[in-house]
């Protein structure tokens, strides 16, 4: 398993700066989700795109995704198509700064509505956007997260969708707020992971999660790493840390490189 940084952590940082910090610290990839300040989005400038591939080669980290805002979940065929639109442009970036993969949501769930109806929005609307991601050889993994959030959601999704180029990525937050296993995760969509993002959380008196440093929070982790290398997993972690959600947890300077020593300490399987 390679470890990746993605720019959910240092929102505000150039381009620049995201490869020479990552480089400094010892991450073998970078994930785009966010750029100066904001998410990024298809309207990404040419001259951002060549940058991002430029740098990513010089110093030899790959880009391993970008992260699109997509959702699907509307009941509203207008904006789903929009939606579709907006995927179709960040795998159209994706294939030109290099990412093999873009990841997208399912969105939040209508309450007024049956789930059932929704995964079916859900992967119609990735059906019609897998024309264009099989064309540029850029793979759509839909994330663990909003309505997706359980594993046995997400499979009912995937489960609509036996194509290739539509796989999962487990972010293991999520499904642990739903109260899922590791072990279950992997039973719902395992044979369909092709990314993972790998993060820390808490619950605060109120009961709502928020971020914790990795290895601090209540996310089994370990049993994660655990499940992932007794099925032979060897893709990318990226390390997430929200501070474009969460502005006020600690600046990615104070966490970059301790997220990657805890996570290498784990995988050289040493003890505390």
């Amino acid at each position: 398993m390679r470890l990746a940084w993605t720019t959910l952590g240092s929102p505000d940082w150039a381009i620049d700066r995201v490869f020479t910090e990552c480089a400094r610290a010892g991450y073998e990839g970078v994930e785009f989700r966010c750029l100066r300040g904001g998410p990024i989005d298809p309207r990404l400038p040419a001259a951002d795109r060549q940058r991002m591939r430029r740098l990513a080669a010089e110093a030899g980290l790959p880009i391993v995704a970008v992260g699109a805002s997509s959702a699907f979940s509307s009941p509203d065929p207008a904006a789903r198509a929009a939606q579709e639109d907006d995927l179709r442009g960040m795998l159209e970036l994706a294939h030109e700064v290099g990412a093999p993969m873009v990841r997208a949501y399912g969105g939040a769930f209508p309450q007024d509505l049956a789930a059932d109806a929704v995964c079916d929005y859900v992967a119609a609307a990735l059906w019609r956007v897998v024309p264009r991601a099989e064309e540029l050889g850029v793979a759509i993994v839909l994330e663990t997260h909003d309505g997706l959030s359980s594993a046995r959601v997400a499979a009912e999704v995937l489960r609509r969708l036996d194509t290739p180029h539509v796989q999962a990525l487990w972010d293991v937050l999520h499904p642990t707020r739903m109260g899922e296993t590791p072990w279950q995760v992997w039973a719902d969509i395992g044979p369909r992971v092709r990314h993972v993002h790998f993060k820390d959380g808490r619950r605060d008196e109120t009961g709502r999660w928020r971020a914790a440093p990795i290895g601090l929070g209540e996310v089994p982790l370990r049993e994660c790493l655990g499940v992932l290398r007794e099925k032979g997993y060897s893709g990318w972690l990226t390390l997430e840390w929200e501070k474009y959600w969460e502005r006020d947890i600690a600046e990615p300077e104070a966490v970059l490189a301790r997220h990657l020593e805890t996570v290498r300490h784990w995988l050289r399987g040493d003890q505390g």
